[in-house]
């Protein structure tokens, strides 16, 4: 059973997939990238730093590693025998969730840009590699950007005050084209309020939600 854990950035995605992972012993976890990830994180960099041209480039990057990733993440949860009823493969971000990215990156593009992307999203993402269920991790603003520092991801703390306008941006058309997306590819999805909860509270919520998808579809 593939799981998505969605939401803005630093919104606890990390680390509810973490726990659920050591919860579940029969389960498997992808990461959203890694930090080996030389491609990723440079082109990351790149964004931050506003270099030109690169928005279509970083999109399509993202879109296609992932779902690559999520197709090795599939054939391991194979290879190892677990039970696609009852077992669990957790996604840390879906491949269809980037498109909530890519509005706000390429909206100032000319518009035949984003008809290019639309055309590669809906060539690469297919229901295989989508959950078919996800949690949604919402948080205040105030609270991504306080979380944002405590992780101390340098890329971001560095580039901080010049993304602020764009971090604001990419927040609040979040969850509404989350929502759309998960609509429109038929995805259930539940959406647990963090912003007054501690990382132990959500994670008891996840499994609370978990058991009863797992219980109501079986």
């Amino acid at each position: 059973m593939i799981i998505g854990i969605s939401g803005m950035i630093s919104s606890g995605k990390s680390t509810l997939t973490t726990k659920l992972l050591q919860h579940y012993s029969n389960s498997i976890l992808l990461e959203e990238y890694s930090e080996n990830d030389e491609v990723f994180t440079t082109m990351l960099d790149w964004f931050y730093q506003k270099r030109p041209n690169l928005d279509l480039s970083f999109q399509a990057y993202v879109v296609e590693n992932h779902l690559a990733n999520v197709d090795k993440a599939i054939a391991k949860f194979n290879e190892m025998g677990l039970n696609a009823k009852e077992d669990f493969l957790f996604l840390d971000r879906f491949s269809a969730e980037h498109y909530v990215f890519a509005l706000v990156n390429l909206k100032n593009l000319p518009k035949k840009v984003m008809k290019a992307y639309d055309a590669l999203f809906k060539a690469l993402v297919s229901q295989k590699e989508l959950p078919e269920f996800v949690i949604f991790l919402d948080v205040t603003y105030e609270n991504f950007a306080k979380r944002l520092f405590a992780r101390g991801r340098k890329v971001e703390i560095d580039n901080y005050e010049t993304n602020k306008a764009y971090f604001k941006e990419l927040y609040e058309v979040y969850k509404d084209a989350f929502i759309k997306i998960a609509d429109a590819y038929n995805i259930k999805y539940a959406i647990i309020d963090t912003n007054n909860l501690t990382e132990e509270q959500v994670f008891t919520k996840a499994v609370k939600l978990i058991k009863e998808y797992k219980e109501n579809h079986a």
